[in-house]
């Protein structure tokens, strides 16, 4: 990763390998539209900065109707799938409330 992304991003990006690593993750359109309106207390959905439009905005359409923060990283999908040992990522939730802590504090 080098200094190319922000120390902010690197921090976020390890935080998303404990979540991968704790199976914590929600990914999929699906899985990710019942997440959004789960009843789980803290959510958190991170979207990389080469999503697709249409996905994008479909993704923070829901965040906001239901109140869900998302961060818009400026990182590529390539490094977030690589941060979750996946491939062809394009938005993800966290599902452990202390990570999402976690993220959320180190993005404030």
């Amino acid at each position: 990763m080098g200094n190319e992304y922000s120390l902010r991003e690197q921090k976020i990006l390890s935080y998303m390998g404990f979540a991968a690593k704790a199976n914590k993750i929600v990914y999929g359109k699906q899985g990710l539209r019942n997440y959004i309106r789960s009843f789980q207390k803290k959510k958190v959905i991170l979207i990389p900065r080469d999503t697709g439009s249409r996905v994008k905005l479909d993704v923070i359409k829901h965040c906001e109707i239901f109140d869900v923060p998302y961060i818009e990283l400026n990182s590529p999908k390539s490094i977030l799938a690589k941060a979750l040992g996946k491939q062809n990522i394009s938005v993800v939730g966290i599902t452990d409330e202390n990570i999402i802590e976690g993220i959320l504090k180190t993005f404030q």
